[in-house]
């Protein structure tokens, strides 16, 4: 996995047990199951508050939102989760996600569960692609994920059809059946190598050529494990076990 070069993500070899992961990312039915379930309160319901985001500010641009949560992800007054049910939750913290998988019976990616699934079915021995559809992002101008079109976040264009999230499953699978492993949600996982044990891989729908150019396979974002924000998700794993 990784990159020659790459800071956080350099070429190097891992050895993995067989593992299971998601098809899709977490979605807000999903979570709201969780939480008729067990009554769990997030992190931003806690702290009253979430980071949101609009078309129209400022390049990296965030504000402090009183009343913004998993059930509104951009504040309240702004559209909610109501009829996006198939839509990644968002506003969940790297802790909140964890208590998710605790209750499910699964856990969070490392980052290195999270690449090798995500680049699909290739060669061991090769690099790791920029993208899992290989080396262009767009190839014959066809937009394959879900990320931020336009000069700047004063206006998305919208080429791939949303202005924020999107459905999950909206966009091609990778070759082993993976949806969404570029854009719509940073995905949470776990990074144990570098001693930063939340991590956030894949990009959003936030990203852009000119901001957080991280939609792609191989950089590795680092994430606040308390830290909520509408363009954070996750996609949930479990150890397979021969002979049971």
């Amino acid at each position: 996995m990784g990159a020659p070069g790459h800071q956080r993500n350099p070429l190097r070899s891992i050895k993995l047990t067989d593992f299971e992961i998601a098809a899709t990312e977490v979605t807000n039915a999903d979570f709201a199951a969780f939480v008729r379930a067990t009554g769990y309160v997030t992190d931003a319901e806690k702290s009253g508050f979430g980071m949101t985001f609009q078309e129209g500010m400022d390049d990296w641009k965030w504000v402090s939102t009183q009343g913004a949560d998993w059930r509104r992800p951009f504040g309240p007054g702004r559209p909610g989760i109501v009829g996006q049910e198939r839509h990644p939750v968002t506003q969940v913290s790297f802790n909140d996600a964890k208590a998710y998988c605790r209750w499910a019976g699964y856990r969070l990616p490392s980052v290195e569960q999270w690449e090798v699934a995500a680049r699909g079915r290739r060669d061991p021995n090769a690099q790791t692609p920029r993208w899992p559809w290989g080396s262009t992002f767009a190839p014959g101008g066809k937009q394959l994920a879900n990320t931020w079109q336009g000069p700047s976040h004063r206006k998305n264009t919208m080429e791939d059809g949303y202005l924020y999230t999107a459905p999950v499953a909206q966009y091609p699978p990778n070759s082993l059946g993976l949806y969404d492993v570029i854009g719509n949600v940073f995905e949470y996982c776990t990074d144990e190598r570098a001693g930063q044990h939340a991590a956030g891989r894949g990009g959003s729908w936030w990203c852009s050529k000119g901001t957080c150019n991280f939609f792609n396979l191989l950089d590795i974002g680092r994430m606040h494990p308390r830290a909520t924000l509408p363009n954070q998700g996750f996609r949930v794993v479990r150890q397979v076990r021969h002979g049971q």
